[in-house]
């Protein structure tokens, strides 16, 4: 399989939309978060609950394909290894170094008066959060990806067996629509009887609700890599998946703005169309990426590397920015999302830049994969090259 550049691209873009999205979150009426602006607007909460449709699922997705792609030049032993390496490390960093200065802020929000020093022993009690002050708060998605990726190893490794891809690969090619179906299906059937009676945690172990949702996009991006043509099918189809995408979103507001989920006939269309909604954004945005973001460029490189750091770093620099802003700056609610956005933007760049990527410990403790040279050069000379780059 050649390279597939607009997989970097689009996990690049969804991290990037997740900064975005829990900037919104200061400002969202009714979804109540860590610091909140006093004054705060329902089109935040809307264009927040429109980017929960698809912003984690195409990020467990991107990790599942990924899985595939390590997988294939890797012993089951080694892919473990670096998944610990590259994941449960950066957790534990972020425990206990990155997240702390988020609750410490929320507590001051909620009318405490210690000092940051006299804050910051208290994590080591291990009262997990919010009764205490222990937690990994936006790190739940790494500490779910370690989870699935080892225990999802012998289903991997036995699908990956050439006659099994064959057989899935001929099955994708004889009948396209079983793309969509061994996407949408299994989900929606989960999603609808299982995961809709439980409420949403974080938490890991009391989160059994989703952990079988959130599971079957990463399963479902290990999938695409083992047949390419599903791939190709998603390219083809992708105007008439992101119409589909926009219309099952219309459906799902329609019911929300107007109070229909009492009639029990639209709220069980509701529940039906969130995950297959889920899924429409996700394999649109995948086709349209396979057709326009399918090239190299000097900046991916580099953006590869920083946007791991930058998902772990992001939260943390947003509610310090925002805290401030929130509680000594009187203006409208569009200036503020703006200025601790962009402000939250820089500042996460510059900490990449300056306190990690010059440093191979800090590499390593924030899950920077080293770049060879011969990777960089590649990828210059593909940008550089009009043949190659078509």
């Amino acid at each position: 399989m050649e390279r597939q550049y607009y997989i970097d691209w689009l996990r690049i873009i969804a991290i990037i939309l997740v900064l975005f999205f829990h900037t919104a979150m200061i400002f969202a009426e009714e979804w109540s978060w860590h610091i909140n602006n006093d004054e705060r607007s329902y089109l935040w909460l809307e264009f927040n609950f429109w980017l929960s449709r698809f912003r984690m699922p195409l990020l467990f997705f991107i990790s599942g394909f990924g899985s595939y792609l390590a997988l294939r030049k890797r012993s089951p032993l080694r892919y473990t290894r670096e998944r610990a390496l590259r994941l449960l490390i950066p957790l534990h960093v972020a425990i206990f170094l990155v997240v702390p200065p988020q609750i410490f802020f929320e507590r001051l929000t909620q009318g405490a008066t210690f000092t940051f020093g006299e804050f910051y022993p208290t994590i080591f009690q291990g009262t997990p959060y919010p009764e205490g002050n222990t937690s990994w708060h936006h790190m739940w998605f790494v500490a779910y990806l370690f989870f699935y990726a080892v225990a999802a190893l012998p289903i991997f490794l036995l699908l990956r067996k050439p006659k099994v891809q064959a057989t899935l690969q001929r099955w994708v090619s004889a009948v396209p629509n079983l793309t969509y179906a061994l996407f949408i299906i299994p989900t929606g059937l989960l999603f609808t009887f299982w995961t809709v009676e439980w409420p949403s945690t974080h938490a890991f172990i009391d989160d059994w609700g989703y952990h079988p949702y959130w599971f079957s996009f990463f399963f479902g991006g290990y999938l695409a890599g083992l047949a390419p043509n599903m791939l190709d099918t998603l390219q083809k189809h992708r105007r008439n998946l992101m119409g589909l995408a926009i219309l099952a979103i219309v459906i799902i507001n329609t019911i929300r703005w107007n109070k229909w989920e009492d009639i029990p006939l639209l709220n069980s269309l509701n529940v039906i169309l969130l995950p297959i909604d889920a899924w429409l954004w996700l394999l649109a945005l995948v086709g349209l990426g396979k057709q326009y973001l399918n090239r190299p460029h000097p900046l991916l490189a580099y953006a590869n590397q920083a946007i791991y750091p930058f998902y772990i770093l992001h939260q943390t620099v947003i509610v310090v920015v925002g805290y401030y802003v929130v509680t000594l700056v009187d203006e409208g609610i569009l200036a503020k999302y703006l200025f601790i956005s962009g402000v939250s933007f820089v500042l996460t760049v510059a900490l990449y830049e300056y306190l990690i990527r010059p440093f191979r410990i800090m590499q390593f403790l924030f899950g920077v994969k080293p770049q060879a040279k011969s990777a960089r050069k590649t990828a210059t000379l593909e940008h550089q090259s009009p043949s190659r780059a078509a």
